[in-house]
This record gives structure tokens, C-alpha cells and sequence, in this order.
């Protein structure tokens, strides 16, 4: 009777469930619950549209975020990147209602991307309403391969990166590589640009 009552003490069942996607690989890498509460979801995407794909892809895999309600429902979509690779890792939704997403890019302006590659992956920040419409982006990086995981928007209105890189002094890299890849941890203002950074 007690292993009964602990283990249906412990037991979880699904509220509710759904698959979005398309017809290539669609991959989710973060999500967070927003202020209706629903769900805003990131990831990146190879598809053109089909199933749940309503854009065709830019180029390589893209940068793929979907709202939806509550039960999981989309609300709506946007595919944002590059001819190159697009990813994005973290994704919060910021104090103006839209939502600020970091992830890493190896594209040249292309598609929505505004700036070329430093060289392989940057970091790659893009700040949206509250419809996933781009308002501003910045691409952050030096000669070598820079993968940005984790954001965060700060009590200043500002961003908090952090990711590791195998850059040394290059692009907007301001310290050489202490040896293979190393913690990059860059503080910007609310629009994206560099306060300072730490390698």
C-alpha cells in the first residue's frame, strides 16, 4: 500500500501534447513560457513550407520561433536566417512584450541578416515584437568558431551573452584565446551594441 500511494503520489500525466513541423528537420533547442501563458518556442528549422511550416527556408537550417497558446495551439511563426547556418539557443521574452533571442549564425548578409560572418559561427542576437517581427539584430564575432547558448535580458534593459568561442583577438573579440575554446561572456546595451566582455 505505501509503494502504491508514493508512486501514485509521484505519477505524472500528459495535459496535452503537439508535433509542429515540416517535411525536413525542424529541431526545438529552447522555450519559455510567456505572459499569457503560453509558449514561446525556438529552434531551427531545414523545412520549406508544409505541415506547420508557413515560410520556405532562407538557406541551410533557420532560426525557427513559434507562439503558442496555453494548450499549444500555434499562434504564430517566423523563420529568420541566413544563406548559411542559423540557430538559436535561448530565447526570454522581454519587459516590452516582444522577445530577444540568441543563438549562433555563420551567414553573410542574405535573407534577414543585415551583417556578413566575422568567420565560421558568431553569436547572433535578435530582438523582436511581440509578433517574432524583427526590430534589431547584431552579429558578434571573431576569426574563429563563437557559439552563443544563453541570454538574458537585465535590469538596465540591457543583454547578458554567454556562450565560448575559439576566436583570438579579431572582429568584435577583445582578448586573445586562452587556450582551445574558452567562456565569452559580452554585456550590451538595449539595442545590441558591446558595453564590454570578458574572455
Amino acid at each position: 500500500l505505501l509503494i502504491l500511494l508514493a508512486t501514485s503520489a509521484f505519477s505524472q500525466e500528459i495535459e496535452w501534447q503537439n508535433t509542429i513541423g515540416g517535411s525536413n528537420l525542424d529541431n526545438l533547442y529552447c522555450v519559455e513560457q510567456t505572459a499569457d501563458g503560453g509558449y514561446i518556442l525556438g529552434g531551427s528549422s531545414g523545412s520549406n513550407i508544409s505541415g506547420d511550416k508557413s515560410e520556405n527556408s532562407l538557406g541551410g537550417d533557420d532560426i525557427w520561433i513559434v507562439k503558442t497558446d496555453r494548450v499549444g495551439n500555434i499562434l504564430w511563426q517566423n523563420t529568420i536566417g541566413g544563406g548559411g547556418m542559423d540557430q538559436v539557443y535561448s530565447i526570454q521574452q522581454t519587459v516590452d512584450g516582444g522577445y530577444i533571442l540568441g543563438g549562433s549564425s555563420t551567414s553573410n548578409i542574405s535573407g534577414d541578416k543585415t551583417e556578413n560572418s566575422n568567420g565560421s559561427w558568431d553569436y547572433w542576437i535578435v530582438k523582436t515584437d511581440s509578433l517574432g517581427n524583427i526590430q534589431w539584430q547584431n552579429t558578434i564575432g571573431g576569426s574563429e568558431s563563437d557559439q552563443l547558448k544563453s541570454i538574458k535580458q537585465t535590469a538596465d534593459g540591457g543583454y547578458f551573452l554567454g556562450g565560448y568561442s575559439f576566436s583570438n583577438l579579431s572582429g568584435d573579440k577583445t582578448e586573445n584565446n586562452i587556450g582551445s575554446d574558452d567562456m565569452w561572456i559580452v554585456k550590451t546595451d538595449s539595442l545590441g551594441n558591446i558595453q564590454w566582455q570578458n574572455t
